[in-house]
C-alpha cells in the first residue's frame, strides 16, 4: 500500500515538475524568439502595417527629424511585391538621427510605389505610379515602438494613421 501512495506521489511530482519545465520553456521563447522587435534605449522603431487592397512594389519615406530632412524606404530584396497585409519594420538610432536628446520632433510622409521598381539613392519614381499620403507629424521617444497603418488603393489613393 506505501509502494502505490509512493509511487503516486512520484508521479505526482514528475507532472507537476514536466508542467513547470514547459511554462519555463514558454517564458523563455516568448523572450528569446518573439517576432515584436523591442528597440534598444537609443531607437525608434516604426511599424508600418499595410491594409491595402492590393500589394504594392515599394514604400517610401520622407522624413524631418528635428529640422534634418530625410529619405529611405522599404522593398523585397527578391524584387517581389510587397504583401498587402505585411508589417513592416523600420528602425532609426539616435546616431543616424543626428540626435542626442531623449525625442525628437518627427513628420514622415510616406509615399507608396504601385509597382515594383529598382530602389534608387535618389528616391525618384514615376509620378504615374507614385501615391502620396498626407505626412504625420508626432514627438517620437527613443527606446519606444510607433505603429503606423497604411489602408486604401492604388486607385482611389492611401491613408496612414498613427495608432
Amino acid at each position: 500500500m506505501k509502494d502505490v501512495k509512493n509511487m503516486k506521489t512520484k508521479k505526482s511530482a514528475i507532472i507537476i515538475a514536466m508542467i513547470i519545465v514547459l511554462v519555463l520553456g514558454l517564458a523563455l521563447y516568448d523572450q528569446t524568439i518573439s517576432t515584436e522587435y523591442s528597440p534598444a534605449d537609443d531607437e525608434i522603431a516604426l511599424h508600418i502595417k499595410l491594409d491595402t487592397k492590393e500589394d504594392i512594389g515599394l514604400l517610401v519615406f520622407d522624413y524631418l527629424v528635428d529640422d534634418h530632412e530625410y529619405s529611405g524606404g522599404i522593398s523585397n530584396a527578391n524584387k517581389s511585391l510587397i504583401k498587402n497585409d505585411s508589417d513592416n519594420i523600420q528602425v532609426w538610432n539616435k546616431h543616424e538621427l543626428n540626435s542626442s536628446s531623449a525625442a525628437v520632433e518627427l513628420s514622415i510622409r510616406l509615399r507608396i510605389i504601385t509597382e515594383y521598381m529598382t530602389p534608387n539613392y535618389e528616391n525618384i519614381y514615376p509620378e504615374d505610379i507614385t501615391r502620396y499620403i498626407d505626412p504625420i507629424s508626432w514627438k517620437a521617444y527613443f527606446g519606444n515602438s510607433y505603429f503606423i497603418t497604411i489602408t486604401g488603393n492604388k486607385l482611389s489613393g492611401y491613408k496612414a494613421v498613427l495608432n
